[in-house]
């Protein structure tokens, strides 16, 4: 279970108060610092093995080496955490990626505008599709964040709203709210797992206001029982990532089930909604639509029955199932 104040404190004594610039992230479940573009401190990854963390970043079992080495590649090729950020981008990295899902449905209009959180400015609204993968293609969870002045900048500069330019305060209801009053109505937000009360209390805010909101449960690994509990009832998609818990508690009652390595629950009719923005094959995109009633899983083999849907840039097979989740031996471990 994430514990940030605790890390925090620690962060606090190591370096006789809080470094002014810093920023906190996660990977493999370990909490990562940031400051001056350098890592400054990791937690001893409680994942050991990632089939994504293998395919990006490093063949090795990971550890605080390569977890360093990952967020040093970050920093070097993308300027992440630091001044020279890079906030625009088209490139699909991840196949079902939330920043991915959500530049598509930004780019077909199904949703109006993102609420995300950027590292350097906080909670952020933003209808620019390419902001929003300049932004989240290869960032992990943000669980604390310092103003970065050039970010900052960077972002107006593209009309992206700030929820706290003073602090980069990192609220997605206040968000939520914030997107509201810019006058937008069909909202997508990621939430971490770890906050589920606040994907709690923006699904309450939604039904009593009447808005189109799309709740992405994102960096679930480590989330309890009772936290799971939650994003089940109130989310919309649940990316697995290295969760026991998703998985037992949330894969059952899903819809459709993206990818079996890591996979990307849908858990509402509008989840599937939110996903048929994934598919150019606007045939595709209705059937899709028209699956609420039914569990399905993708496949990136062909089998008997497999209706080939086109998600991203990547060709994927439909199939109908009796029960979800499917699972494979190719999968983080442990699942924590």
């Amino acid at each position: 279970m994430v514990d940030i104040e605790k890390f925090l404190d620690e962060l606090s004594l190591e370096y006789g108060g809080l470094p002014d610039d810093l920023h906190v992230t996660r990977k493999a479940g370990a909490l990562v610092a940031i400051s001056g573009g350098k890592v400054i401190k990791v937690q001893e990854p409680e994942v050991k093995y990632c089939p994504l963390f293998k395919a990006l970043f490093s063949n090795e079992e990971i550890n605080i080496e390569n977890i360093k080495e990952k967020f040093l590649s970050q920093t070097n090729n993308w300027g992440m955490f630091t001044s020279k950020r890079k906030l625009k981008d088209s490139k699909i990295i991840v196949p079902f990626g939330a920043s991915e899902m959500i530049m598509y449905a930004l780019k077909r209009k199904s949703k109006d505008a993102a609420v995300l959180v950027c590292e350097g400015a906080g909670t952020i609204v933003t209808s620019d599709p390419d902001i929003v993968q300049g932004i989240g293609a290869y960032m992990n969870g943000v669980f604390y964040t310092s103003p970065i002045r050039e970010i900052i900048n960077g972002l107006k500069e593209y009309n992206v709203k700030i929820l706290s330019e003073e602090d980069a305060k990192i609220n997605q209801f206040e968000g939520i709210k914030l997107a509201e009053k810019l006058g937008y109505r069909k909202i997508v937000v990621t939430v971490r797992g770890d906050e589920s009360e606040i994907i709690k209390k923006i699904r309450s805010y939604s039904l009593n206001n009447k808005m189109d909101i799309t709740i992405l449960a994102v960096c679930n690994s480590g989330i309890n029982k009772e936290q799971a509990e939650i994003i089940k009832d109130n989310a919309d998609l649940a990316w697995a990532c290295a969760s026991s818990y998703v998985r037992e508690i949330i894969g059952p009652v899903s819809k459709v089930q993206v990818g079996i390595k890591i996979p990307v629950f849908v858990i509402t009719a509008k989840g599937i909604d939110f996903i048929s923005n994934y598919s150019a094959n606007d045939k595709l995109r209705a059937k899709l639509k028209g699956m609420e009633n039914n569990k399905y899983i993708t496949s990136n083999r062909y089998e008997k029955g497999g209706i080939k849907v086109k998600m991203g840039k990547f060709s994927v097979f439909l199939y109908e199932t009796n029960k979800l989740p499917i699972t494979t031996s190719d999968e983080p471990r442990p699942l924590i």
